[in-house]
């Protein structure tokens, strides 16, 4: 055998050799490193976070304790029917109103179940009595169960509906010595504390609070949060069992809750797996709020075996290049040529043109091979461009598509809904009027269950074009489900919105769909009050449908006024 293919042979054994030892070795070595390292972040992260998840809380629950030991607001919550007592009372919570960090307060008195509160619009000014608790109805029951547990403080997420919001509560006993009067609280905008405390700071790492029974209190996920736990029973909880899927991690995190409490340790770690992924878990106890913070890292996504491959590779490259160092002949003919194409390597593998480490034109075997390797950097870095751009057209593209409908080409629900959110976003900041119309088919199913769901469909499409046809270019459409359309329209009064309203009655009633079939529509209106949300917007529109159907279908009718029939008189007869 000659020498070249015996040299070929040892070298590429020698390579193989030391590759998969080095291999094996940088994995178990990262693994290692990853299992110290690890908890040893998620410790010092998760101490951060609680402090920083306190900061907003511990300021309104000092000054929650601090107007809950008010004189005045005993002195009032003992006579409630005292006039000049609640006016000096209303007076000192309109000054704490304004040091809460969310401008709002509430009151709730025992003796008599009255309800009081103002907000940041300072809205409820003169009108603070709001409504009465009642402990029959199921949405009090959150201060009656308070009360029984006599609990100095207490901290949940929950809806108001007399009040229409959704917000973290913190609510402190008014106690008179032992006897318990009432409660005063404030409570912090959910979403705005969700994206200061528990937002994905890193992709793999992401944290969600737990009360003391394990049900979910702020997640990122508002779908996870369990609303209005202290109304519910244990077994109605949204608990931890909804994110770690195995039994056996479950009695683990639950086993390590109750060693925080002890106090001997602040922060506890272990490993869990979850969904094929293993993860770490961090736990810090909150004794302040009666709260646990939970910290899942993903190691998969966090810090993957794979960011270590580079050592393997380096190693490997270094390997490869020194064995042919030791054994070449010829320095001049070999050794310079590979040290340029190896600055060109590196070059390329950081995404630039490596034609300027080639300073010398070779001849012979290795001059082709760097030729070919010039040749071939140029047509892979320009294919990179090429891809970068059509991967960014691309996902543009599939970004759009997510929002449209595919049968109407209109919005689709999610589409229409983060419009209607920056629409309201915008309006609120500059002052815009905006119009709202729900459009609802009438006896579609008698369409569909006559003709066909191709005669449906084919329906639904003139119908998406009518609407485009009909709106303004800068008006926004969109299909909201099944049958239903939306239109948001955008600097309308309320008498342009009827006239819209009227007009794509008229058009749809007007259209030709079919020989068979002729089509009309029922539209709710409804117009955009400042500081309203989009599911109180969206509401108002709904029951405006309603009223629309009421009044016989094929009309219109525009939040609390008369349905406006096609010849624009006011009546309440079909249209």
């Amino acid at each position: 055998m000659k020498l070249k293919p015996q040299f070929m042979l040892v070298t590429a054994l020698v390579f193989i050799v030391t590759a998969g030892a080095v291999s094996w070795l940088v994995r178990t070595l990262a693994e290692g490193i990853i299992e110290q390292w690890a908890p040893r972040y998620i410790t010092k992260q998760t101490l951060y976070d609680k402090s920083r998840t306190l900061q907003p809380i511990l300021r309104e629950l000092a000054l929650s304790r601090q107007l809950a030991t008010s004189n005045t607001i005993k002195q009032w919550a003992r006579s409630p029917q005292n006039e000049s007592l609640q006016a000096i009372a209303l007076d000192e919570l309109e000054n704490y109103r304004q040091n809460f960090q969310d401008k709002s307060y509430f009151v709730a008195l025992l003796s008599n179940g009255h309800y009081y509160h103002n907000n940041a619009l300072d809205e409820f000014r003169g009108k603070e009595f709001r409504y009465i608790l009642d402990p029959s109805k199921q949405e009090d029951s959150w201060f009656y169960n308070l009360i029984e547990q006599k609990r100095d403080i207490h901290i949940n997420v929950n809806p108001d509906v007399e009040l229409g919001i959704t917000k973290l509560w913190i609510d402190v006993l008014i106690k008179d010595g032992e006897d318990i009067l009432g409660m005063v609280g404030t409570g912090l905008d959910l979403t705005t504390f969700l994206n200061s405390v528990v937002e994905e700071v890193e992709p793999g790492i992401h944290s969600f609070f737990i009360d003391h029974a394990g049900a979910i209190q702020l997640h990122r996920d508002k779908a996870m949060i369990d609303f209005g736990s202290v109304m519910k029973s244990k077994t109605d909880h949204k608990a931890i069992d909804l994110i770690f899927d195995n039994k056996n991690d479950l009695d683990v995190i639950y086993q390590l809750m109750h060693e925080l409490e002890s106090g001997d340790t602040q922060v506890v770690t272990t490993f869990v797996d979850m969904h094929g992924s293993r993860q770490l878990v961090g736990l810090v106890y909150l004794p302040e709020i009666d709260w646990y913070k939970i910290t899942l890292i993903d190691l998969s996504i966090f810090l993957p075996v794979s960011h270590f491959t580079k050592i393997v590779v380096v190693f490997i490259a270094t390997l490869l290049i020194a064995l042919m160092l030791m054994n070449l002949v010829l320095n001049r003919l070999v050794l310079n040529p590979i040290s340029e194409l190896d600055k060109a390597l590196v070059l390329f593998e950081k995404g630039q043109n490596p034609k300027s480490e080639i300073t010398n034109r070779r001849r012979g075997e290795l001059g082709r091979v760097i030729n070919h390797f010039i040749q071939m950097a140029d047509a892979v870095l320009q294919s990179k461009r090429d891809l970068e751009l059509k991967v960014q057209e691309r996902t543009a593209e599939l970004e759009r598509l997510t929002q449209i409908d595919p049968l109407t080409e209109l919005y689709n629900r999610r589409g229409m809904a983060e419009q209607i959110e920056a629409s309201l976003n915008r309006a609120e900041r500059e002052d815009l009027p905006l119009g709202l119309l729900w459009i609802d088919i009438d006896w579609f199913k008698d369409i569909n269950d006559t003709y066909g769901h191709s005669a449906g469909d084919e329906s639904l499409k003139a119908i998406a074009e009518v609407i485009r046809e009909t709106i303004r270019s800068y008006d926004m459409a969109a299909r909201w489900g099944g049958d239903e359309f939306l239109v948001l329209l955008v600097n309308v009064d309320e008498s342009e919105l009827a006239q819209l309203a009227e007009r794509l009655c008229l058009q749809i009633s007007h259209h030709e769909f079919s020989d068979r079939f002729s089509i009309s529509v029922s539209i709710g209106g409804s117009m955009y009050v400042k500081g309203q949300n989009i599911d109180t917007l969206l509401q108002n529109a709904d029951q405006a449908l309603y009223k629309a159907k009421d009044n016989g279908r094929n009309g219109f009718y525009i939040n609390q006024i008369k349905a406006l029939g096609t010849n624009g008189i006011h009546d309440e007869s079909n249209i």
